[in-house]
């Protein structure tokens, strides 16, 4: 499930310079993103950009080749990893909550893959997984971080070698961004009741870029309350083509709440993949050292107070 915090989802933050995953390109076309389940077939129509061949929606998330895509205009379902609830979602999770990975050798500052998997650990049920030569038979469904031109992932898990691909400005929040993607994440703001909590200014916003603020009503279910907070959030910018807001709260935001920031996983997003994944619990040996909320900071001996 995906978050609008759709289930299969501004200011900077500490997170990274960049807030939004904006892969910008032309508009190429449409595509009919559907999922075939235990309760028959659903999905929509979806608009998505050409960014060096890939079909783009939404800025990040990759509904796969351009050549794909315009093969099934036809209106043959896609088989997409849409925020369907259990049962029917269940083939979009990762077994387990059990997330297999590799990293390309060319992918530079390796340290925010790493950070944004211990954020993970840290904070959800989910576990990831190296994949080697030696285990590769047992994991042939996995992720790849790769490098490319900006920041992108598939939604939840699509079967075989799926990319997830950081540029060299994707900072370690949007790389934790990006794999809540993978776990089966929409952006927060395409959420059913998204109008009730935020207003879309269409007048600042590109009109060929405006299909990366559809919504998803048919494809996916809301979990618990509209997180302005989360990782998953558009920034209050979001593919500006003035420098002016393009989403602006209806509502004040909770005391805190950053909309747009890429620090780390809200307790929305949190509780949102437990949703996701309500049969996981990891045996736990160690809890390792969330790089994110955990800094631990030096504390000096006073040689007054505290002579032994």
């Amino acid at each position: 499930m995906a978050t609008r915090r759709k289930t299969e989802g501004g200011s900077t933050g500490a997170g990274g310079a960049d807030p939004c995953e904006c892969r910008a390109g032309p508009l190429a076309g449409t595509a009919f993103v559907g999922f075939r389940g235990l309760h028959g077939a659903t999905g929509k129509w979806l608009h998505y950009a050409d960014v060096d061949g890939q079909a783009i929606f939404e800025g990040d998330i990759v509904l796969g080749s351009v050549a794909d895509m315009q093969a099934d205009e036809s209106g043959n379902p896609v088989l997409f990893s849409v925020g369907i609830t259990s049962p029917d979602g269940v083939q979009f999770r990762w077994a387990g909550g059990r997330v297999p990975y590799e990293v390309d050798p060319a992918l530079p500052n390796q340290a925010r893959i790493t950070d944004a998997i211990a954020h993970w650990e840290s904070n959800t049920v989910i576990r990831f997984v190296l994949r080697t030569a030696a285990n590769a038979a047992q994991h042939p469904d996995y992720v790849r971080f790769v490098p490319g031109g900006g920041c992108s992932s598939h939604v939840g898990r699509r079967g075989g070698m799926q990319a997830i691909t950081l540029g060299a400005g994707c900072t370690t929040g949007n790389t934790i961004h990006e794999i809540g993607h993978a776990v089966g994440l929409w952006h927060e703001q395409s959420r059913e009741d998204r109008d009730q909590f935020v207003q879309v200014n269409w007048a600042n916003i590109d009109p060929a870029m405006q299909h990366n603020f559809n919504q998803h009503i048919q494809d996916g279910d809301d979990l618990g309350a509209y997180d302005f907070g989360s990782i998953m959030h558009y920034p209050g910018t979001a593919f500006s083509i003035n420098g002016q807001p393009t989403l602006v709260p209806r509502v004040a935001l909770p005391p805190g709440a950053v909309m747009g920031q890429r620090t780390g996983l809200s307790a929305g997003d949190i509780a949102g993949v437990l949703a996701m994944y309500p049969n996981v619990r990891p045996t736990i040996k160690e809890v390792g050292k969330d790089p994110i909320r955990d800094t631990i900071k030096e504390v000096r001996k006073d040689p007054i107070q505290d002579t032994v």
